[in-house]
């Protein structure tokens, strides 16, 4: 099988980790929050042809009783970790479009690809019920397997150091001594006891027909630190996320604001994913033809007041915004122009007759 020969052959196909594993390596946990957090908090618009944006309320709720952002994070989580998500919808509105869907978990959908039909719970559900999200990249539990494991086994080398076992040890038979007649004797005899004495870090005996070795290590190597950094490296790579954000320090990085590195966060690593949703949500059976479900950015790519204000006061010069654009782009209600006010006729005073003259 091949998820048994992988453990064995450095090139064969590692098998698949699960999730619950691989949230438990520090690189996975943080690549997931910079993706999944990241895109998962942009609001949604709907931007119909003539490019005004269209009100879409169940795009800010999709699901009942579900903050957006919790829903939207789930789908991004499900797109990185399975490459596939499935929402169900449970209410439409009066022109058949959903209004309220349902988010399904991965491990409850299978699919008959014979028959081409989607089980949820193992109960058939029409096609016109559910929406399929597709990731263009694969899947991270797949694509990353090798990777998580290895940061899972240097954690464990690590860990045995830091409960006081040594990195190797060994014992070999004493000058004189009788050696044990096989394995198995040593291992019931000596072995067995002695690792269970080390585990309850107590002090074990080493019998006089035997002596115990153990390797020499300083405390960088029994740490593993080049080792774990270059795994975390490769978490990286597989994830997408720039090395810098778990840590690990590269030393060909050039000179970049924090403008720079929110743009390129967003079209290297959100991009596909991002772009998944957008088509899907696009898509004829979910919004009316000719409007287009795109993420709200500005947030995200927000700079600095001065920046922002040099950019109004450009695109005032060549036409681009108008006044009225300025202010709600900042997040601040448009300002009421001051009416004149009336002067008040004192009480008693009789109007003023139009004569002759004065007309």
């Amino acid at each position: 099988m091949i998820g048994l020969e992988s453990y064995a052959s450095a090139t064969a196909i590692a098998p698949r980790v699960s999730r619950r594993e691989a949230i438990q390596v520090p690189a996975v946990k943080r690549s997931r929050d910079l993706i999944v957090g990241s895109l998962g908090q942009l609001p949604l618009s709907v931007v119909k042809a003539d490019l005004s944006i269209e009100s879409a309320s169940w795009l800010q709720q999709p699901e009942r009783n579900v903050p957006r952002s919790v829903t939207m994070s789930r789908l991004v989580e499900d797109l990185l970790f399975e490459q596939v998500a499935w929402w169900r919808i449970i209410e439409s509105d009066y022109r058949n479009f959903p209004a309220r869907v349902k988010r399904l978990k991965p491990d409850e959908v299978s699919l008959d690809e014979d028959q081409g039909k989607v089980y949820v719970g193992g109960k058939h559900v029409p096609d016109d019920e559910l929406i399929r999200f597709d990731s263009p990249n694969d899947a991270l539990l797949v694509a990353g397997a090798r990777a998580i494991r290895q940061c899972l086994l240097l954690d464990q080398a690590a860990q045995r150091y830091a409960d006081g076992a040594p990195p190797g040890d060994y014992f070999t038979p004493a000058e004189g001594a009788d050696p044990f007649d096989d394995d198995t004797e040593a291992q019931s005899l000596l072995l067995d006891p002695w690792a269970s004495a080390r585990k309850r870090r107590s002090t074990a005996w080493v019998p006089a027909a035997v002596n115990y070795h153990t390797a020499t290590f300083n405390p960088e190597q029994l740490e593993l630190a080049d080792q774990r950094q270059h795994a975390v490296l490769e978490i990286a790579r597989v994830a997408g996320v720039d090395p810098e954000e778990l840590g690990v320090s590269t030393t060909s990085r050039t000179y970049a604001n924090q403008f720079d590195r929110r743009k390129n966060f967003l079209d290297f690593t959100l991009g596909s994913y991002r772009a998944a949703v957008e088509d899907r949500l696009s898509m004829g059976d979910v919004t009316p033809r000719g409007s287009l479900v795109r993420f709200d950015l500005d947030g995200f790519l927000r700079s600095s007041a001065k920046e922002r204000f040099e950019a109004y006061k450009l695109g005032l010069e060549v036409g681009a915004i108008g006044p009225e654009e300025i202010r709600p782009a900042e997040g601040k209600p448009q300002l009421i122009a001051e009416r004149p006010i009336a002067p008040v006729r004192a009480i008693g005073s009789t109007p003023t007759q139009r004569t002759e003259e004065t007309a």
